[in-house]
């Protein structure tokens, strides 16, 4: 018998629900793509991306004759979503997953339980329950700011620059640089979210003035190289992913 887990802001002990049968990949199908060329020996490989997770589980809903309508009836408001939610594993509890309910969701009737056949479509990461964060000041001395990613993916940071006095900044990481060549003032708040690939002074968008590539975290150690006229202050945020 597995422990419990919680889905859509309800967990499995509040219903008096056993969970078994818990069936989880441990890395997603890849989607890629093999060709073969004649008059070569083997395939060329196109790599591709992960696939959705499916998560198999059996609920065991304890529950009397009397009961059991009202109990399976209360059992599938709580799994019907129509948006993906989160779901977390107590074998787990630092991290959870993007997920809805796939297909239909069968049941199995025994004297004094009731069993469910539960299949989730997830994304093909679990995500960390807390961000990380690194703060910094920037001056001419000290232009590096070290980002530390613990997962096992690649991620996409938000970055946030203030108190700066410059005509334009750049920020280097690994092989991906991303220029901005707007004028910023000591009184302005310049947030770089990398994964809606968004940049905006304040309130504007100033994406026209923006060039290069957003920034990727990879596993492991990440310098990241700030260039601009005068000392600023930047933080920067992620949440790691886990294959």
């Amino acid at each position: 018998m597995s422990k419990g887990f919680s889905f859509n802001g309800k967990h499995t002990r509040e219903m008096d629900i056993l969970v078994a049968d818990l069936k989880m990949p441990l890395v997603s199908n890849m989607k890629d793509t093999y060709e073969s060329v004649p008059g070569r020996d083997g395939n060329i490989l196109f790599p591709g991306w992960l696939e959705d997770k499916r998560i198999e589980c059996t609920l065991g809903v304890r529950c009397t004759r009397s009961e059991r309508i009202a109990k399976l009836r209360e059992v599938a408001r709580w799994l019907y979503t129509r948006e993906r939610k989160q779901l977390i594993f107590d074998t787990s509890p630092d991290v959870y997953y993007v997920a809805k309910v796939a297909g239909q969701v069968d049941v199995e009737h025994l004297q004094g339980i009731s069993l469910v056949k539960v299949a989730f479509q997830a994304e093909p990461f679990a995500y960390s329950v807390n961000k990380t964060g690194v703060s910094k000041q920037i001056t001419a001395s000290d232009k590096q700011v070290t980002l530390v990613n613990n997962g096992t993916y690649d991620v996409f940071p938000l970055i946030k620059v203030s108190n700066a006095n410059t005509n334009s900044l750049s920020l280097t990481l690994g092989n991906d640089k991303l220029t901005i060549s707007n004028a910023l003032q000591t009184s302005d708040v310049l947030t770089i979210d990398c994964d809606g690939m968004t940049v905006l002074l304040n309130d504007t968008n100033i994406l026209d003035k923006t060039s290069g590539t957003f920034l990727t975290l990879r596993p492991g150690t990440n310098i990241m190289t700030v260039e601009a006229q005068n000392t600023l202050n930047i933080s920067v945020e992620w949440r790691e992913r886990f294959l």
